[in-house]
């Protein structure tokens, strides 16, 4: 009976023995495979950014002429930063057109462009008369020139007697 007794014993070790060693065989195997599964996912995905980057890199070449149609157009709207000279003389002369009292100064130091961004120059303008003639020419300054590009930063208006006096704070943007 000890022989029968031996021999389940060490049969029974034997086969729970292989159990624990499929086990262990086949949980160190999941994680393998889960492992590369994962090195799959992330290889998929750099795939994926890679042909979303192709394909806007794609799409851009084809854009590019409409682009280059519009910065030509931007350049001719924006003078150079040498043609803002002329600024003080145009404001100067449009002045008289409206019969408005002008003084005008470049302010601080100008900003360069940086890639797609305009430069620009700090102003203030100080002009004064009746009160549809400065509306007027404020609006011309503002809106209406094809040959600069301006923008009123901080604006301040008072009636002097029958003349009224505005303050304006602005930027001139040069290419």
């Amino acid at each position: 009976m000890n022989k029968f007794r031996n021999s389940l014993l060490i049969g029974t070790s034997i086969i729970v023995s292989s159990f624990i060693v499929f086990g262990v065989a086949a949980y160190f195997f999941s994680e393998a495979i889960t492992a590369e599964a994962e090195k799959i996912s992330e290889d998929r995905a750099t795939i994926n950014r890679n042909n979303q980057l192709i394909s806007g890199l794609a799409e851009q070449k084809t854009i590019d002429p409409e682009v280059q149609k519009f910065t030509r157009a931007i350049n001719l709207l924006l003078p150079t930063k040498d043609d803002l000279v002329n600024f003080s003389s145009w404001l100067n002369g449009l002045s008289r057109v409206y019969n408005i009292g002008v003084n005008f100064s470049f302010n601080g130091d100008a900003v360069s462009p940086e890639g797609d961004v305009a430069g620009f120059i700090r102003f203030t303008l100080n002009a004064s008369g009746n009160y549809s003639d400065l509306v007027n020419f404020l609006r011309d300054v503002e809106m209406k020139d094809p040959r600069y590009t301006v923008s009123f930063d901080g604006f301040d208006l008072k009636r002097s007697g029958g003349d009224y006096q505005a303050g304006v704070s602005g930027r001139v943007f040069f290419r």
